[in-house]
């Protein structure tokens, strides 16, 4: 088990080290023009939580869970490349559960696997131990953002609770224009430039309060490629057409095997975060395979992981995503969040009335490259009033649809998990 919980805390720690690799204090400067009172809620809290069996298995099973429901549960399928942030979304939704009471409480507690004084712990734990190195970098972000209006009152003890494990800083403003761009000028800066906003239009009038988590990771390769393990290849994407795309070869030494598929992990600087890419056998659907990864299968592909020669590829490729959490999470069981039946007030009231979410999004980045991996991911909800024997080499060349994922090696928890299906159109 010790064995098991020290790669399943490398998994997230790669998941969380994009989160945590820099968590900033309470006060960290951001060039915005909102009343910032974060130094009202320093941390008070003397325990620094441990990162337990609990936990690893909680974000595992809740990590999958989001993935097959938003990345396998695609209804246009072949349309477009996916990626989502487990690791972002767990932390926002932590933070909002702090707030909630009750039976919305518990639909949040039984989606996220813990209960959320547990929850707040493991996450302060697992986001302070992550591992930054030279060309490794990993940092995590959190804000709360409300509005100034006689009529809400927010509850002190939650922003105190997001103070204490999150290092939440904390905004009050008038959601006007010069609000929506403070949001995002402070998105900008919590994701070195790969998200450069969240909100698009005018601030609803109804909003009282955004709670937002930022996470990036940048790492290079702990073997960086060579001008001649780079050549053009063809992929073929999920409608079967070919493309030319830039291919990196290389020849690693971790091998997975899933029911359906096989893979590699190749690790970034540090050796404490990976790059794992899962190639579907033959006849097998990309989506289908995403969708059979749950928490138990994900840990135990990472625990049976073999040391084997892989010769492997991996084609460069860059793209966003942008997606509603809203029905996923209410798949997952998070009913009562967003609809009337919100019990919020443990964050706070407007005109004695609880609040509610009315929705949970995220944004995510990705560049693969020769040189090695950037990402970044958003997630924010808007609350409204309302060693082995030398055996036969391996091959897995990811020229065709895959499943990816950017892993901690100590706990094998997935930091990013993304599905590939057409590239160079």
């Amino acid at each position: 088990m010790k064995k098991r919980l020290t790669t399943a805390l490398s998994l997230i720690l790669a998941a969380i080290m994009l989160i945590g690799a820099t968590l900033p204090m309470a006060g960290c400067a951001v060039t915005v023009k909102a009343e910032e009172i974060s130094a009202d809620y320093t941390r008070k809290a003397t325990e620094d939580g441990t990162v337990t069996d609990a936990f690893v298995a909680a974000m595992s099973d809740f990590s999958m869970t989001l993935v097959s429901t938003t990345v396998a549960g695609d209804k246009e399928k072949g349309k477009d490349n996916h990626l989502v942030s487990p690791l972002s979304a767990m932390i926002c939704l932590s933070m909002i559960a702090n707030g909630a009471k009750g039976e919305t409480l518990t639909q949040m507690e039984a989606a996220l696997g813990m209960d959320i004084q547990s929850l707040n712990k493991a996450l302060y734990a697992y986001t302070s131990g992550l591992y930054v190195g030279e060309d490794c970098k990993v940092s995590v972000a959190d804000s709360i953002w409300y509005r100034d209006s006689e009529g809400l009152k927010i509850k002190e003890e939650f922003l105190q609770t997001c103070a204490d494990w999150y290092h939440a800083q904390q905004y009050k403003a008038p959601f006007d224009e010069e609000t929506r761009k403070d949001i995002n000028n402070w998105v900008n800066k919590y994701t070195d430039g790969m998200i450069d906003k969240i909100l698009d239009e005018p601030i609803r009038p109804e909003v009282m309060m955004y709670v937002i988590n930022a996470l990036v990771f940048d790492a290079k390769w702990q073997v960086e490629y060579e001008k001649s393990d780079i050549s053009t290849r063809e992929f073929t994407s999920i409608d079967g057409t070919a493309a030319s795309v830039e291919m990196l070869h290389s020849e690693e030494s971790v091998y997975l095997t899933v029911d359906g598929g096989t893979g590699f992990a190749k690790n970034y600087k540090g050796n404490r975060y990976s790059f794992v890419g899962l190639l579907p056998d033959e006849g097998m659907d990309v989506y289908a395979l995403a969708a059979s990864l749950d928490g138990a299968a994900w840990q135990t592909m990472w625990d049976g992981q073999t040391r084997e020669t892989v010769y492997v590829r991996i084609p460069e490729f860059t793209y966003a995503s942008d997606m509603d959490l809203t029905p996923v999470l209410q798949s997952m069981g998070m009913v009562n969040l967003f609809n009337a039946n919100a019990d919020l007030t443990g964050l706070g009231t407007y005109d004695g009335e609880s609040l509610f979410c009315s929705r949970v999004q995220q944004k995510t980045f990705i560049e693969v490259s020769r040189h090695g991996t950037k990402a970044a991911a958003v997630t924010w909800g808007d609350m409204e009033c309302g060693s082995a024997m030398p055996m036969e080499p391996k091959y897995v060349y990811l020229d065709r649809p895959f499943v990816y994922a950017i892993v901690d090696n100590d706990t094998g928890l997935p930091l990013f998990v993304g599905v590939v299906t057409v590239l160079g159109k």
